[in-house]
């Protein structure tokens, strides 16, 4: 395990839900959340709403994003956001045809948006990694 622990918000009966599957990665003894710490946890969320064994062979590509605001680019109706830009990621896992797309706030927050409601950043806010 790495600096941080992954604490999932919703439990896993809500991952077929039409809602929004969130998570929380929080640093150990002062550390900083790092991109390896939140995209152990994306993975980890993929490979059991997934049901791989032992984690499958999963395929990740991350992109730096400042978000427009605190939904990450998955705003919910009568949901209120902090209205500043947040800095964090975006994370598109694979695994043989599927596709899972994260969003995640450098402060640890992770999210996957229901299909359809993840918005984009704005234009020239990504860069690819």
């Amino acid at each position: 395990m790495t600096a941080a622990q992954s604490l999932p918000a919703d439990r896993a009966e809500n991952a077929v839900a039409p809602r929004v599957r969130a998570g929380m990665v929080r640093p150990v003894s002062g550390a900083s959340v790092t991109l390896a710490d939140v995209e152990a946890a994306v993975r980890a969320d993929a490979a059991q709403a997934w049901q791989l064994a032992g984690g499958g062979v999963l395929q990740v590509r991350t992109e730096d994003v400042d978000w427009a605001d605190g939904s990450l680019g998955c705003a919910r109706p009568g949901m209120t956001y902090t209205m500043a830009l947040q800095p964090g990621w975006r994370l598109v896992v694979r695994h043989e045809q599927r596709e899972a797309v994260y969003h995640a706030s450098r402060r640890g927050q992770w999210l996957l948006c229901p299909g359809g409601a993840a918005g984009l950043p704005p234009v020239g806010a990504a860069s690819s990694r």
